[in-house]
């Protein structure tokens, strides 16, 4: 298999997409991009989109549709440690009902990644960037449906907020805003590119800004501090593998895009109604009620940890505390165990390995963007984990899955300078087979 620390090291063939899709693979497609327009209604359970991925998955297993050849075999020994860790945990919970359940959404999301990460092996680059592109149209959705219910525009506004946060069709605002992070940089970094057709980098200023507008209306600070971290880690990126005699260009655009944005959200805060609810969001003594809550929580919460090696089961903390972890690592280390933490945190640093591998090595620049943005995407999302439980967030999966896929490399591109490869554009045909991967 082909891993993100040996891209292109190894001459040895992978399986590239077909050259032309069947009628099977085309109706595949489909159902898969309707999974991905899907994935803003979850306000109920099961939601729509787990009806549909789940028949994806069957469907691909018994077809033989999935290509796990670019997968590390790294990460998927620690996401089967971790799924291996959420089965041990179920021995003798508090509730062993609400722990079956959880633990079957645990696998089903693990199932999803593979079957995101198998199409993406098997079909490219080309589907890669649809399935990008169906989240964005969904994230346009939503942030228009959020929107609309926060300024009272529909009829059924009420049921489009919580608390008088927007929060569309998600059961709660601080999963609703963080789903916009990665349309947001992705958006962004196909508006700062200059090889992008002007018509397609408006189309990706008004996906951005919906994107701004939909985090900002869920008044979520942990999703703000997401985009931040993301978005700073973007920027930072792109200047550093931006050839050196080209940065002070590129500083200048996207000075101007920040600044625009920048005035576009002093506006915005100007209005009555979002100043007054970020006054309550951000009040005198920085922290609320229930922050103080939780992180007496916590430390109940590392004390159970410490006494339960192995965990005190799938989904027991809220049994058990009367209150969420309100974190992704303490939730993991204290229902799953010490063993489960170590696993998931080594499979999204091989990941990120993975993106890293993209980004300096991928000969197509559209590979090195889709890396570059997937790795600012979880900087921001570990950042917001901290603070919120993020184990079932559906989109970070698919997120995860997307530096997966073929990608032919640099070093086998002969004859071309430095600064020349990274001004050109390549399709998987400019690398001989050996090197696509």
């Amino acid at each position: 298999m082909t891993s993100a620390a040996n891209l292109g090291n190894h001459p040895r063939a992978v399986t590239l997409p077909p050259a032309r899709l069947t009628m099977g693979d085309q109706l595949l497609h489909k159902l898969v991009i309707l999974a991905m327009l899907l994935e803003i209604i979850v306000n109920i359970e099961p939601a729509p989109v787990d009806a549909v991925v789940v028949l994806c998955l069957v469907v691909t297993v018994l077809a033989g549709k999935l290509d796990f050849s670019q997968i590390s075999v790294p990460a998927l020994v620690f996401i089967g440690i971790f799924s291996f860790m959420n089965l041990v945990s179920l021995y003798d919970t508090f509730d062993p009902a609400h722990a079956t359940e959880y633990v079957a959404i645990t696998l089903y999301l693990v199932g999803s990644w593979l079957l995101f990460a198998g199409l993406i092996g098997r079909y490219g680059k080309s589907f890669t960037q649809t399935l990008i592109a169906a989240y964005c149209v969904a994230g346009l959705l939503s942030s228009l449906l959020g929107i609309a219910g926060y300024f009272h525009l529909v009829p059924f506004w009420k049921q489009l907020l919580l608390n008088g946060r927007a929060r569309g069709f998600f059961k709660d605002c601080n999963v609703y805003g963080p789903f916009f992070v990665p349309m947001a940089l992705f958006a962004l970094a196909r508006v700062m590119d200059r090889r992008t057709a002007v018509r397609t980098r408006i189309w990706q200023a008004v996906l951005f800004a919906a994107a701004i507008l939909a985090i900002l209306l869920c008044f979520s600070r942990a999703c703000w501090l997401n985009f931040g971290v993301g978005l700073g880690v973007l920027l930072i990126g792109q200047f550093l593998l931006t050839p050196k005699h080209e940065r002070a260009r590129g500083l200048a655009g996207k000075a101007a895009i920040l600044v625009a944005g920048f005035v576009g959200v002093m506006l915005l805060l100007n209005i009555p109604a979002v100043h007054s609810m970020l006054a309550i969001r951000v009040n005198s003594d920085r922290l609320q009620g229930y922050d103080r809550v939780r992180f007496a929580t916590q430390s109940v919460a590392l004390e159970a940890a410490e006494a339960h090696p192995f965990g005190i089961g799938p989904g027991q903390s809220e049994a058990v505390f009367d209150y969420s972890t309100h974190s992704m690592y303490l939730r993991i280390l204290v229902e799953n165990g010490i063993l489960a933490l170590l696993a998931v945190l080594a499979f999204i640093a091989v990941t990120m390995k993975r993106c890293l591998a993209l980004m300096r090595h991928a000969a197509d620049p559209k590979v090195r963007e889709i890396g570059l943005v997937v790795f600012a995407c979880i900087c921001g999302h570990l950042i917001n984990s901290f603070v919120i439980d993020t184990v079932h967030w559906r989109h970070i999966w698919f997120i995860y899955a997307l530096p997966w896929l073929p990608a032919p490399v640099f070093r086998y591109i002969r004859g071309l300078d430095p600064r020349e490869r990274l001004r050109t554009r390549y399709s998987p045909t400019d690398a001989p087979a050996f090197a696509r991967g």
